[in-house]
This record gives C-alpha cells, structure tokens and sequence, in this order.
C-alpha cells in the first residue's frame, strides 16, 4: 500500500492545483462480486468467474484535476486477451467520460521527486527494509493493502500499459484519469460506473464520485 500512496501523491504534483474541495472515489459492491475496505479509505471491488478474477482498486485519495484508480487481472481462462488503458472506462451517470491522463503530463513530476525517492530508497537498504522479497501480482490480487516495501518509485512505473495476459498470468497497474473542470464544477456526488472490458465481455463496477467539501469531512465508507 506505501507504493500506492506514494505514486498518488506524485501523480498529485503533476496536476495543477484546485481551489476548495475535492472528490473521492468510493466504490459499491459489484453485483456478483464484494467489496473490501482496507485501512485510510481504500477500498477493492472484485469479480471473479472460471475465467477472469477482477479487482479494481480505489485508493480513498484527493481526486480534484486528476485522480487515480488501479485495476488487476488475472487470467483463469485458456485464451490470452489484452488489459491496458483502452480496456477500461469510467464513466458518469450524465455520460461524462473520465479520460486517461497522456503520460507524458506527469513525468516531469515524477522526476522532480525522483532523486528525494532515491534517497528514501537507501536509507530503507541501509536500514535493512528495502531488500524484501517482491511479491507477484496474485499476492496482490489476493491482497490489496500489502503491495510490498521495495523501491517506492515503482509505483509510477506501474501505470496501467497495454498487455495479453496469457492463461494463468496477471497484469495490472494504476488508471491515471483527468476530471473536466465541468464535472469537478458540480460539487456533488455524482453516480460513476467503472467498465473493464476483456475480449468480448464487459465487466462493471459501480461507483461514486463523491464530494468532499471545505469542511474537511472524511469519506464515509459504508
């Protein structure tokens, strides 16, 4: 989870930044799947089948310009199909399409920070936490919250690229989406269906985008 957290506060930097509020990704319970709630509002939809295992991801973080959600796949069937950004899409009730962010708009973020993240990285070594095994990606569809502890720059370099996941593989990675100011502009929640297509089927995951006002009222998860 600290690699997580790390890459959407630097994510965050490469956006500009808002006046007053922001919104939160809170996620439903899929039908036919459940919900999980980890530890400072992050939280994980799942749907599984003979086929496929699907979880998507919502970190519980400030969305204003940008927001982030992570989706990982597991390939149970016997025919290899493709996971990348095109293969998912968040859309809003009033048919608003929460776009991809172009990558090129936050690498110059994430190399801004990149030299404090290196030296993070050696005091970690030197202090015996930053030589951990790594863990495979169905640890990690199995659990949410324990993404590891090596190198904290690895959480941008696990942004959600085109792949084919052969049977019995995995792939997965962090859905980095921009918020139109129109959308951001309503300050209210706002009903948000998260779609992971593989191959012909269509996989749904109902949401909320919802709002956190200047009160600094946390997000209520049910």
């Amino acid at each position: 989870m600290k690699r997580l957290l790390i890459a959407v506060a630097v994510l965050a930097l490469a956006a500009p930044a808002a006046a007053g509020g922001s919104y939160r990704v809170v996620l439903s319970e899929p039908e036919g799947g459940k919900l999980l709630i980890g530890h400072a509002g992050v939280q994980a939809a799942d749907e599984r089948n003979s086929d496929v295992h699907i979880r998507v991801i919502s970190p519980g973080n400030e969305v204003k310009e940008r927001g982030t959600v992570r989706v990982l796949v597991m390939n149970y069937g016997s025919e290899p199909f493709q996971v990348g950004p095109d293969e998912v899409k968040l859309q809003l009730a009033d048919g608003t399409v929460l776009a991809p962010t172009p990558r090129q708009k936050f690498l110059k973020g994430h190399e801004v920070i990149r030299y404090q993240m290196n030296i993070k990285r050696g005091i970690a070594v030197a202090s015996g936490y930053g030589c951990l095994d790594p863990r495979d990606i169905d640890d990690i569809l199995r659990d949410p919250d324990t993404t590891g502890d090596h190198s904290v720059i690895d959480g941008l370099d696990q942004l959600l690229v085109p792949l084919t996941i052969g049977p019995n593989e995995a792939w997965g990675g962090y859905y980095v989406f921009d918020v139109p100011k129109s959308v951001f502009d309503k300050r209210t929640d706002q009903p948000l269906t998260i779609t992971v297509q593989i191959g012909a089927d269509e996989h749904h995951f109902p949401a909320t985008l919802h709002w956190k006002g200047n009160s600094g009222t946390p997000v209520q998860l049910r």
